[in-house]
């Protein structure tokens, strides 16, 4: 019997045909798309600004930041609002455009396989893992590897 105390909850998402996973303690919400504002010159990946009852979020298409092709939203378009650690003070909240949200899962250790490891792979992903539920294949994303203090201290700059 597996020691509960282990078990960590990710949120699933898809990305096109690609299931990702996010510690849940990182995600605060998952809202529906809403109106977008456009901001003149910012990064390729940030879509715009939302409001989100009455705080203003950059929000970030989580394809382009992962280097996937761009897609347009649907329906199932979800943004999930994700805190990131800047300094070990400081958390900025994002909006992180998802092409859908799936569920919560309870996972320990064990069942997280080590990401693939390539030439220059291991320090430049963002995938920290990956699980194998029957052929179904999961990676678990790392939320501070994928939208940097660096790019989160840009779109701050942008936004004010």
């Amino acid at each position: 019997m597996q020691n509960e105390s282990q078990l960590k909850s990710y949120i699933t998402f898809g990305l096109g045909d690609e299931k990702f996973a996010l510690a849940v303690d990182h995600v605060q919400e998952i809202v529906e798309l809403d109106k977008v504002t456009k901001i003149p010159n910012a990064p390729h990946y940030m879509l715009g600004i939302i409001n989100l009852r009455g705080k203003v979020l950059p929000l970030l298409d989580t394809r382009l930041k992962l280097g996937l092709s761009e897609a347009l939203a649907t329906k199932k378009s979800r943004i999930m609002v994700i805190d990131i650690m800047v300094t070990d003070e400081k958390v900025i909240q994002i909006g992180a455009l998802v092409d859908v949200a799936k569920e919560v899962i309870e996972l320990s250790p064990s069942d997280i396989q080590e990401a693939p490891e390539f030439e220059n792979y291991n320090t430049k992903t963002p995938i920290t893992g990956v699980v194998n539920n029957k052929g179904d294949i999961t990676m678990i994303m790392d939320v501070n590897k994928v939208f940097s203090s660096a790019d989160i201290l840009q779109l701050n700059q942008i936004m004010n």
